[in-house]
Order: C-alpha cells, then sequence, then structure tokens
C-alpha cells in the first residue's frame, strides 16, 4: 500500500524532465483517433428546435459587441475631444454623412462634458451587463438542451440493441463512454455556434473600428495571426493523442470502479480489498501520469504562446507609437487601439483555429454517431419493411422449427431443434447444466436470432415481429434475480406499470410475500436496495414470481423459479403456478423433480438436440 504522503508524492527533477521529454515526443493518434469534421455537421439537426434562442443570441451578441467598443473608445474621446481640446466637428460630420444626424447635439454635449461622457459610460457598462446576464441564460439553456437531446437520443438507440451487445460490453464503460463522448459534443452547441456567434460580430465591428483608428496599424495586427495559428496547430497536434490517451483511461477508470462496488460482496468474502485496490491504483496511477505529461507539455507550449504574444504587443506599441510622433495618428487612437486590437486577433484566431479546437468534437462525433449508425433489434433484416405490432393478444401457440443457434460459429448450442407448444400447453424442458435450455428461451424472448430455421407465434414470423410485440406477450420468472434501487411496490409494478395498488398485493399474495412485505420497516413502500441488496434470496425470488403473475401474460415462462425456496413455500407455490396460470401457455426449466408436476410434456435437452420424455421417477436424473 502506499503512504500518507499519496501515490505521487514530489516528482524529482529526473522525474520531470523524463515527463516532460515523454510528452515533447509525438505518438500518432492511431484508428481510434481518426476524425471526419463531416460527423459535426450530422449533429447540428439537434440545433434546429433551438433556433430562436441561437436567434435571440446572435442579436443579442452582437448588440454586446457593439456597446463594447464604448468603454475603449472612450479613452481616445477623453484624451482627444476633452483633455487635447481637438475639434469634435470631424466626428459630427461623419455622423450626418452616415444619416445619424439626430445623434449630433448629443455627441456634440457628451464629447464637450467629462461628467456627462463618464455617465454615458457609466449607463452603457450597465446595459452592456444586463445583455451579458441574459445572454449567458440563453447560451446556457442552448448548451444544456443540447446535451439533452443529444444524451437522450444516444440511449434511446442503444436501449433497442441486442441482449448480445450488453452481454460483450462492459456496462461501466459503455455508460461512462455516452456520458464522455455526448459532453464532447457539447463543443458543437458551446465553442463551435458560440465561438462563430461571439468571433462573426467581434470580427465585424473590431476591425470597421480600428481600421478607422488606423488602417496601418490593423493590417499588421492581422498578418502578425497566421504565426500564433501555427504554433496551436503544433500544440494540438500533439496533445491530440494525450487527450485520446487520457479519455479512453478514464473510460476504462469508470468501468473498473463500477466493478468494484457492483462486486463488493466477492471481494469482501475473497478478503481481497487490498488486491483490488492496488489494482485500481495502477490504473489510477497511469492516468494521472498522463495528465502530469499534458499538463507539463501545457506550460512548455503555453509559454511560448504568451512570449509570441508579448513580442507583437511590444511591436503594436512602437510601431503605433511611431505613426503618433508623425501626426499619422492621435494619442487617443493610439490608446483605443492597444485597448481593443486583443479583441481583433482572438476573433480572428479563433476562425483559424476553429477547425484545430474541433478536433476533439469532431473524434466525440464520430464515436457517438458509431453508435447512432448500430442496427438495433427493432429493425427488419429487409431494410423496405418494418417490423409488425399486432394489435392483439397471442394464444399462445408457439411453432419452433428446425432452428439451429450458436454463440460462437464453431461450438453449435441448439441443433435441428423442431417443437410445437399448443395454446395452453404446459411444457417442461430439462437437460445438464450447459444444455441450451436457457438458451432455448432467449430465442423465445427473441433476445437472439437464429442461425437457421425459423420461430412462429400465432403463424407471425418472429423475423417480422417487433420484439417489444413479443415480450409483452410473455411473463418471466428467471433465475437471475433483477431488482431495481426502488420501492416493493414499484418492483412487482414494473410488469405493468398501470396496474393499481390492490392488482399489485394480489400478486404478492399469490406469491406467498405479502405478509412479509406488510412486516417490513415501511411495508410495500421500502426501498429493497440495489438489485434488491436488503432482502433475502427467497423474498427476492417471490417479488419476481408475484412481478410475473401481474403481468397476466398468456405465455409464462420459468427459469428455475423456485430455486431460493425451501420445499413448503415450493408447494404453495405449484399450486399458485397451477391456479393463476389455467389456460396459459407455459414452459418450465428446472433440476427439480417437484416442478415437473406443473407441466404435462417433458422435452431433453443434450448435446444441442430436443427429444421427449417419458414421465418417471428417473426422469432429472437420467
Amino acid at each position: 500500500m502506499t503512504s500518507q504522503s499519496g501515490p505521487i508524492g514530489k516528482i524529482p527533477l529526473r522525474g520531470r524532465l523524463r515527463l516532460l521529454r515523454d510528452s515533447l515526443t509525438y505518438v500518432p493518434p492511431g484508428k481510434d483517433g481518426e476524425f471526419k469534421y463531416r460527423d459535426i455537421l450530422y449533429f447540428t439537426r439537434y440545433l434546429i428546435p433551438l433556433k430562436y434562442a441561437i436567434i435571440s443570441s446572435l442579436i443579442l451578441t452582437f448588440i454586446s459587441s457593439l456597446l463594447g467598443t464604448a468603454l475603449p473608445l472612450s479613452g481616445k474621446w477623453i484624451i482627444d475631444y476633452i483633455f487635447m481640446h481637438q475639434s469634435i466637428e470631424p466626428v459630427l460630420d461623419r455622423l450626418s454623412a452616415h444619416h445619424l444626424a439626430f445623434l449630433v447635439p448629443f455627441a456634440s454635449q457628451v464629447f464637450s462634458s467629462l461628467p456627462l461622457l463618464i455617465g454615458t459610460l457609466a449607463v452603457v457598462s450597465i446595459v452592456k451587463y444586463l445583455i451579458g446576464n441574459e445572454l449567458s441564460l440563453i447560451n446556457y439553456r442552448i448548451n444544456t438542451e443540447y446535451g439533452y437531446r443529444v444524451k437522450m437520443a444516444v440511449f434511446t438507440h442503444v436501449m433497442k440493441y441486442p441482449v448480445s451487445f450488453f452481454k460483450s460490453t462492459r456496462s461501466g464503460y459503455l455508460l461512462a463512454r455516452i456520458s464522455s463522448d455526448t459532453a464532447g459534443l457539447s463543443g458543437i452547441s458551446g465553442s463551435f455556434l458560440q465561438n462563430i456567434i461571439t468571433a462573426g460580430t467581434s470580427l465585424c465591428v473590431t476591425a470597421t473600428v480600428l481600421s478607422a483608428l488606423s488602417l496601418p496599424l490593423t493590417l499588421f495586427v492581422i498578418i502578425t495571426v497566421p504565426v500564433s495559428v501555427i504554433i496551436s496547430y503544433w500544440v494540438v497536434r500533439f496533445t491530440r493523442s494525450y487527450s485520446i490517451r487520457m479519455r479512453e483511461s478514464g473510460l476504462q477508470m469508470a468501468a473498473d470502479g463500477q466493478d468494484l462496488f457492483s462486486s463488493i460482496d466477492l471481494i469482501k468474502t475473497h478478503a481481497a480489498e487490498e488486491r483490488e485496490l492496488n489494482r485500481y491504483m495502477k490504473r489510477t496511477l497511469d492516468n494521472i501520469s498522463l495528465n502530469i505529461a499534458s499538463m507539463l507539455f501545457g506550460q512548455v507550449t503555453g509559454g511560448v504562446q504568451m512570449a509570441f504574444t508579448n513580442i507583437v504587443r511590444l511591436i503594436v506599441m512602437l510601431y503605433g507609437g511611431s505613426l503618433v510622433l508623425s501626426n499619422q495618428m492621435s494619442i487617443g487612437s493610439y490608446t483605443a487601439f492597444l485597448a481593443m486590437y486583443p479583441q481583433l486577433t482572438g476573433a480572428i484566431s479563433t476562425f483559424l483555429q476553429m477547425p484545430l479546437n474541433l478536433q476533439g468534437t469532431a473524434l466525440a462525433a464520430g464515436r457517438v454517431k458509431e453508435l447512432l449508425d448500430m442496427t438495433t433489434e427493432y429493425e427488419h433484416d429487409d431494410p423496405k419493411k418494418t417490423l409488425l405490432y399486432p394489435d392483439i393478444r397471442t394464444n399462445g401457440h408457439i411453432i419452433v422449427d428446425c432452428v439451429s443457434f450458436s454463440y460462437d460459429p464453431d461450438t453449435p448450442v441448439l441443433k435441428d431443434v423442431s417443437l410445437e407448444i399448443q395454446p395452453g400447453d404446459r411444457i417442461g424442458l430439462i437437460g445438464q447444466t450447459g444444455a441450451g435450455k436457457t438458451t432455448f428461451i432467449n430465442l423465445l424472448l427473441k433476445f437472439y436470432r437464429p442461425n437457421q430455421g425459423k420461430i412462429l407465434i400465432d403463424d407471425y414470423d418472429y423475423a417480422d415481429l417487433n420484439p417489444a410485440w413479443i415480450r409483452n406477450q410473455i411473463a418471466v420468472v428467471s433465475q437471475d434475480l433483477m431488482l431495481f434501487h426502488d420501492t416493493v411496490m414499484n418492483n412487482i409494478r414494473y410488469s405493468r406499470p398501470e396496474a393499481d395498488d390492490e392488482e399489485v398485493m394480489r400478486a404478492a399474495q399469490s406469491a406467498g410475500i405479502h405478509d412479509e412485505i406488510i412486516r417490513l420497516q415501511n411495508g410495500y413502500d421500502t426501498i429493497v436496495g440495489e438489485r434488491g441488496s436488503k432482502l433475502s434470496g427467497g423474498q427476492k425470488q417471490r417479488i419476481a414470481i408475484a412481478r410475473a403473475f401481474l403481468r397476466n401474460a398468456q405465455i409464462v415462462i420459468l427459469d428455475e423459479p423456485t430455486a431460493h425456496l425451501d420445499i413448503e413455500t415450493e408447494e404453495l407455490l405449484i399450486r399458485e403456478f397451477i391456479s393463476v396460470c389455467s389456460g396459459r401457455t407455459m414452459v418450465v426449466i428446472t433440476h427439480r423433480e417437484s416442478l415437473l408436476r406443473l407441466v404435462d410434456r417433458v422435452y431433453r435437452l443434450k448435446k444441442g438436440k430436443i427429444h421427449e420424455e417419458k414421465r418417471d421417477a428417473s426422469l432429472i436424473s437420467a
């Protein structure tokens, strides 16, 4: 374990030099670092509903930019027209020439009175402050709503992925990736959109004003901007690979952290806290090393950029001073120019650096688009067709016709399985662990699609049916007990959200759990904990059974429904199953002889094949 001084401690000089050397070594970003700017355009569609807010932002930004010139220009007015007593006639003539004659009396009074000029500037500052506050609220709304729309679009699409995707992807990594990459898209509504508005208006206003103050000095400032952009390009080229690696490292840390907490019982059972913490600490230290290297690189390049900026400013001051000495520029204009020209260079740099600054956004856009482009289980194999959602309730007639399936092409799980289940039939499915019983159920739920053959329900081909319709016809009690961090009432009601409290309680009574629920601290309003951690295995199983009873589906699938129950409770539930499921199609997977009393026929899965078994005492052990 680490000392109390922390895992990093003081980095020695040699270590800093090594990190600095590593940070200045260009590492190509690799395939994951590839990006396309056109991916950004794909996500601008989510800005369309915000068009009025964007127009309001554009107008207010333009007004704010106009008002922003008042303070720098006030230096010119004070110096030239009040202290130096220059004639204001050229200014008044210019106002008249631009059809602004109505401002002449006001301008004449303001330029001749310091208190009035200061009062006017105070009013302008207050108005600019109020506009700035409103602009911040509008931009916050744009960013927030845009982020919400993108994130919900991604979550909605990902939730439609087939089960096979979630089985092969770490949930913590997926969640962190969605959060990280959708957050990266905020650059579209943030830096991209707002920079275009802000920099565009600032460029128009300041370029006009500065050109009026001194055209030669303005042109010189513009010429220096590309050099700054070249430096920025060099910086971004190096830092992009760090950004990619730090992002991926962060995603892995998030996934590891979720694994730690979700597996805490297993970790403590094996007294493996220190082992897991060391593993997590190594991942954290790797991430910290990347951050330190990136920070050191930023310090070096930031110093270079600051030095260049200061050199440019010194040249502007010297060149401007020479113009003043040669009477080509007034002292007031010189003062105003020095105050305003950084706005012009900033606006131009923003436009020129936009492709560089948008690299991270483009990368995130490509990764999110990759998620949105993945095929969901709600899409028909034929792009010209849509999946059916019949407006009927199934009668429970299922035909499995020559179905073969494998997770791995070299390891078949089901081979040429055929079976017909008539409405109201109750069949049992037995076989050794790994024989394919749960896979068979997953196919009935359309979690997977057969590699060969087909499944029909009420003469509808599964391939043509919306998975949601199929699953709405089925109630399932799985051996993997899943409860949400919610009340007992809501966990039971999950199978039929429109059910009232009385229906929920009747289902709980049928499952033999009602009396235990009302003895809990808050009864049906008791929070069960994450995955039902506050309940026993038997309680969780009976809540799952109550949920299945409440669903009132025509097809009932029981996958080891009494695995966590004692014999007495199992007997009570068997009688309830027979009563509640009367007339319904039932498929029971079990290793218990007692549960086979629920079924009319028994089928055995062995080596991927299925065949009907005779009912005798040695059925399960065979």
